[in-house]
């Protein structure tokens, strides 16, 4: 049987005027691709940003791996390996595709100087890993909307994320 990746259970949030998510239970097992899908205001988006660490569910659990954990915040998510592709681009439309991507995870060459060549190779290795066809150096500004989309997917990965 498949491990669990995954496990969300009752997970309730309110705001104000709404209940976004009632009593949700949300399970994922390593290997499976899962489609969230439902109306606008269904709560897709708020339960995910529960599990990134956006927002605190108001009741319920999170299990990773089969272990309870708690996420305030999206640092603690990463460390979790999980990752979140948002729906609206978290790019800087005048840097380069690698510079996006290792935004605030630069690999140092000795130490002291952003190591770019090395990024580089990542880039690549992950998008080829991917089937994606990604030019490293193309400023995000010069690209298509697809692409922009496929550039978050390895950032997320990039970062080491399981859960995506």
């Amino acid at each position: 049987m498949p491990e669990i990746a995954l496990e969300m259970k009752n997970i309730t949030k309110r705001f104000p005027l709404v209940v976004a998510n009632d009593n949700v239970d949300f399970k994922v097992y390593k290997g499976e691709i899962h489609a969230l899908v439902g109306e606008n205001g269904a709560g897709k988006s708020t339960l995910m940003s529960i599990l990134y660490g956006l927002y605190q569910a108001d009741s319920g659990k999170i299990f990773v791996n089969g272990e309870k954990v708690n996420i305030p915040n999206p640092n603690v998510a990463i460390n979790l390996k999980i990752g979140m592709v948002h729906q609206h681009f978290m790019l800087v439309p005048p840097l380069t595709v690698t510079e996006n991507i290792i935004l605030g995870m630069e690999p140092k060459k000795n130490n002291i100087f952003i190591d770019m060549e090395q990024a580089i190779k990542k880039v690549e290795e992950l998008s080829e890993s991917m089937g994606f066809k990604i030019d490293p150096k193309a400023k995000i500004e010069n690209i298509s909307v697809g692409i922009q989309q496929r550039v978050e997917i390895i950032k997320v990965l990039y970062r080491g994320a399981e859960i995506l």
